[in-house]
């Protein structure tokens, strides 16, 4: 199940940055991952190309599109399907787009959102001559940050349903109500000088998924109720076992045995789930723990590494640069 970001799943880690910076989709932030590993273009092309861009430390990338910027955007669409690295929202506000999710083919409407998941696989295939919207994407390192904390808001809609019904028509009035969400978070991307800059933006995307979450919720009847396969259903018991566990538990072996199934199976599940091995799965939640404490000034460095289950300081402080190329003291100072 999802929480806050009750749309994310978390995939192989790699730099936002690079991401942004080398590797851009027509509708994406993030590296393209088709049957070649194919690799086109760059952000910055990209920002040209469409009628209105905005990013936030290439980490969150809203842009929108209009029959102006449709014959440049074709550029920027690859041959072949593929898969995202971060979570994408397309909205479509005048015409229709013909999509490919998961080899399904969907025709999406005025006043429709597709959802797009880092396990997805799509295919752009056709646009309406006056096909206007918006796309809001999300790198998974920045989505990690702010949704894999201790607090947790209630449930709203499982993962396996966002994932089979992927998308959604919604009334005039809801999808307006999305889109001035989405206008409440570039609004706070372009007030720089703000003394709480980068708090602003992180409660903007919160308060985007709470509403959307909400009116995803009143639409629950309409969504098929997905029957999980066997690894869908471990796959989903490791994520609670790794939330519940993570700051004690570092060893494969645990979730493992928890679930009855051998190492080797569990880390072949992962990765045909979610493209991570159960270790980098482990490895991933920890830094987010540890992020997090650091984060807080009564709580030293020893404590941090008390907290989290590592014999020392030391070992700790080496594991934390050996992923993130500082020392856990130069991260709390970078602020």
């Amino acid at each position: 199940m999802l929480y806050s970001s009750l749309f994310i799943k978390k995939i192989k880690k790699q730099s936002a940055k690079t991401i942004l910076r080398r590797n851009i989709h027509i509708f994406a932030l993030t590296k393209i991952k088709n049957m070649a590993h194919h690799f086109i273009n760059s952000v910055y092309s990209l920002k040209d190309a469409v009628s209105s861009y905005d990013n936030h430390q290439d980490n969150v990338m809203i842009l929108e599109f209009d029959p102006a910027s449709i014959k440049n955007l074709k550029n920027y669409t690859p041959s072949n399907p593929s898969r995202f690295e971060s979570v994408l929202f397309l909205g479509i506000s005048e015409g229709e787009i013909e999509i490919q999710i998961d080899y399904i083919k969907y025709r999406a409407h005025k006043n429709s959102l597709a959802l797009i998941m880092p396990t997805h696989i799509t295919h752009f295939i056709s646009g309406s001559a006056d096909l206007k919207g918006w796309v809001f994407a999300i790198s998974k390192t920045y989505m990690e940050t702010i949704s894999y904390a201790k607090q947790h808001p209630p449930v709203v809609i499982s993962y396996m349903q966002l994932k089979k019904n992927p998308l959604t028509v919604f009334t005039s009035e809801e999808y307006k109500s999305i889109y001035t969400g989405i206008g409440f978070i570039r609004n706070n991307i372009s007030g720089h000088t703000h003394l709480f800059y980068k708090e602003k933006i992180e409660l903007a995307i919160k308060m985007f998924f709470l509403d959307l979450g909400n009116i995803y919720l009143s639409k629950r009847e309409h969504y098929s109720i997905p029957t999980l396969s066997r690894k869908e259903e471990l796959f989903t018991d490791f994520q609670t076992l790794l939330r519940e566990h993570c700051k004690k538990q570092h060893d494969v072996r645990f979730y493992a045995n928890e679930l009855c199934i051998t190492t080797q199976y569990l880390s072949s599940i992962l990765k045909e789930q979610s493209g991570k091995s159960a270790s980098q799965w482990i490895q991933d939640a920890l830094m987010i723990e540890a992020k997090g404490m650091l984060k807080t000034p009564r709580i030293n460095v020893q404590q941090v590494a008390n907290k989290l289950n590592f014999p020392d300081q030391s070992t700790f402080g080496k594991f934390f640069k050996k992923h993130t190329g500082i020392s856990p003291l130069a991260f709390r100072k970078s602020g």
